[in-house]
């Protein structure tokens, strides 16, 4: 059953596969090891230590909402946008055919709400999150974090809760904030409404089944938000944490980006501090040894001029992450959602808010290929080649 999985994964992706350069393939094989990384972001096999008590998507299934969650989200004009369209070589086009941004959606023009995060309130403070765990090579992150005392937010995938959730809790139990990454990593603006509804809850009820607390913070993977996946957002109650800097870091080993390249930029965002009104946001991946490797190497650059700290401290929430312990918290509003500098005079005018990307941007950043990485399914092909030679 694991050979015809990984043939069918192998086969469906050859379009996507011939895309990575054999460099990169060697890269991959090279840096992340069988106990981190690519196959288990493929095939998210659930712990069979843990009794669950939910019968959760399996597999490639779509995480198909129950119906009394459909009923939590108040029908609204804001429902009745058209998905944008995610192409076999994930670029998300708009699916407005006049290619205006009507709908503040990230993905053309980093386009934010005052609702959502994405700048800290107090400049000595630095928000810090990992997204796409949880994995093996999370414990090292961990153990790392705990020897410069700092805490930080997981975004984590509902299929790796699945997967690693002993290091769930070992990362709540330790004081880090967790936050919803969707269940499987899927672009949300490109999805359904029920879609998106299923990708939220059951990654929030997979997170309280194992630690007992309800998130309120969430992250869309490749910060692919619209109002539309805002209003539903909101309506489940959770608020959209975004990012002011983006690591780059899973472009190590996917390319575009290394880990010099990544430590400089850090380095850059030191100089640039003075400067700040509001304090910075970053975004990395405990994805792998890679990701890991170079945030053990980046923190320690920032940490001795700012103070780090989780997405919702950052925000200025009080023990509010959790809709368990946020009872009568009052939760600023957002000083904290202005997004980086704008350089298109017509949207910034539009948006006073918005940060200026080139339109028809391909969007991979973020981290984006945990489940959709071209170099995930090359290194199965690589790894099933292995296998059937060894049985026959």
């Amino acid at each position: 059953m694991l050979i015809a999985t990984a043939v069918a994964l192998v086969i469906s992706n050859n379009a996507v596969m011939a895309q990575s350069s054999a460099a990169a393939v060697a890269s991959a094989t090279a840096n992340t090891p069988a106990s981190t990384a690519s196959t288990e972001a493929v095939y998210a096999i659930p712990n069979t230590k843990i009794a669950w008590k939910e019968s959760y998507p399996s597999g490639e299934s779509k995480p198909v909402p129950k119906a009394e969650w459909l009923a939590l989200v108040k029908d609204d004009a804001a429902l009745k946008v058209t998905p944008n369209i995610l192409t076999v070589d994930g670029i998300i086009q708009n699916a407005d055919p006049t290619g205006k941004n009507a709908h503040c959606n990230w993905t053309w023009d980093g386009c934010v709400k005052p609702t959502d995060i994405v700048h800290c309130t107090d400049k000595t403070i630095w928000g810090t999150s990992f997204d796409d765990g949880p994995y093996e090579i999370t414990r090292e992150l961990l153990a790392y974090l705990k020897t410069i005392d700092v805490k930080v937010t997981f975004f984590v995938v509902g299929k790796q809760v699945l997967a690693w959730p002993e290091i769930l809790k070992e990362a709540y139990d330790q004081g880090h904030e967790i936050g919803i990454h969707t269940w499987d990593h899927s672009e949300l603006t490109t999805i359904s409404n029920d879609m998106i509804i299923g990708q939220l809850k059951w990654t929030e009820v997979a997170i309280k089944e194992v630690l007992g607390v309800t998130p309120r913070l969430m992250r869309p993977p490749r910060g692919d938000i619209d109002d539309r996946v805002r209003y539903i957002v909101n309506q489940l109650g959770y608020t959209p944490a975004m990012w002011s800097v983006d690591s780059q870091d899973w472009r190590i080993t996917a390319g575009g980006q290394t880990e010099a390249g990544l430590l400089g930029n850090v380095t850059e965002w030191v100089k640039g501090l003075s400067t700040l009104t509001q304090g910075g946001n970053s975004l990395m991946h405990d994805l792998n040894n890679v990701t890991v490797g170079a945030a053990i190497k980046a923190l320690p650059i920032l940490h001795p001029h700012v103070k780090l700290s989780p997405v919702g401290v950052c925000a200025g929430w009080n023990n509010a992450s959790y809709l368990e312990t946020a009872a009568n918290v009052a939760v600023p509003a957002a000083s904290s959602a202005a997004a980086p500098a704008a350089s298109n005079a017509a949207e910034a005018t539009q948006n006073p808010t918005a940060t200026a990307i080139p339109a028809a941007k391909k969007v991979t950043d973020s981290g984006a290929v945990s489940f959709k990485n071209p170099i995930v399914y090359t290194t199965v092909a690589v790894a099933l080649t292995a296998l059937v030679s060894n049985i026959f």
